[in-house]
């Protein structure tokens, strides 16, 4: 996914940077530890969360789920502060070496040491993997980013700019409760900001029906390339399976009617999302 997204842009937030250089200073003086840190036992994955091992941020609960799908024996550590990342970002992987793994480093680590749990996937499977994978980041993010019926094509953009979304929504609730009064502000308007600011390099304009029109006809094909698969393709779950999962458990976890709506007229996504989760994640929102 590009550098520009709202959630990539939340973790390169300037204020986090400033934090960052601030600390880095400290402390002045450095003694010699009596005690060796505990080294870890498994991988551990730092993730966006409440006060449970699971995560109201779909990029987390991607990795989460892919985690499971490859049986790898890891940890989830509620964070919530990209700055605990070396990378400055979240959700990252630490492995037993001490390796910080983010984004295509967490899929290549997953990959190349389970590759015996996943199927093997021809050139044409992978190619449309990658396509729904596209869509999925596409469309369905516009239709979490957005709060559709909140916009009007009669809009300007000018105004647009003042409307509250979704995600703004939940970073204000989520992303930014940890942080002490006025910072929570601060970084909530930024958050909002920028999950405008990303809809709108994809859209020239904001139109409510038509962000779910086309976060319908996505699902729409994906229930069609799904069929009634138990998995996207056939007996074991790949990567597809978890990007996919993770917009749907979102989508029905904001408890928002109208994005669960648009997953409730695809019985076999519905189906697919419970399998997942009862025989991998017993996720909770």
């Amino acid at each position: 996914m590009s550098d520009q997204t709202w959630r990539n842009a939340i973790n390169n937030n300037p204020i986090h940077h400033s934090i960052r250089q601030f600390l880095n200073q400290f402390p002045l003086k450095t003694y010699r530890s009596l005690l060796r840190p505990r080294e870890l036992d498994c991988p551990r994955l730092y993730i966006w969360g409440r006060s449970t091992k699971n995560s109201f941020d779909q990029e987390c609960v991607k990795w989460q789920v892919f985690l499971k799908f490859s049986k790898c024996d890891f940890d989830t550590e509620i964070s919530n502060e990209p700055l605990m990342s070396p990378s400055g970002k979240l959700p990252f992987l630490v492995l037993t070496t001490g390796e910080n793994l983010v984004d295509d480093g967490i899929e290549k680590f997953i990959s190349d040491r389970y590759s015996e749990q996943f199927v093997s996937l021809s050139n044409e499977q992978q190619a449309d993997s990658q396509a729904y994978i596209a869509l999925a980041d596409t469309k369905l993010r516009n239709a979490l980013l957005a709060r559709p019926e909140l916009v009007d094509s009669m809009f300007e953009w000018v105004t647009i700019l003042r409307i509250i979304f979704i995600f703004a929504t939940i970073s204000h609730k989520f992303y930014v409760s940890h942080y002490s009064k006025p910072l929570d502000k601060i970084l909530f308007h930024q958050y909002k900001n920028l999950a405008i600011k990303e809809l709108l390099t994809r859209k020239q304009a904001l139109n409510g029906e038509e962000i779910y029109q086309e976060a319908a006809e996505a699902l729409q094909s994906i229930s069609v390339a799904f069929g009634d698969n138990d998995y996207f393709f056939g007996r074991l779950p790949t990567f597809i399976d978890a990007v996919i999962f993770s917009y749907i458990h979102v989508m029905l976890a904001i408890q928002t009617k109208e994005l669960i709506s648009l997953v409730q007229k695809h019985s076999n996504l519905i189906e697919f999302s419970k399998r997942i989760n009862n025989d991998y994640c017993l996720l909770e929102f």
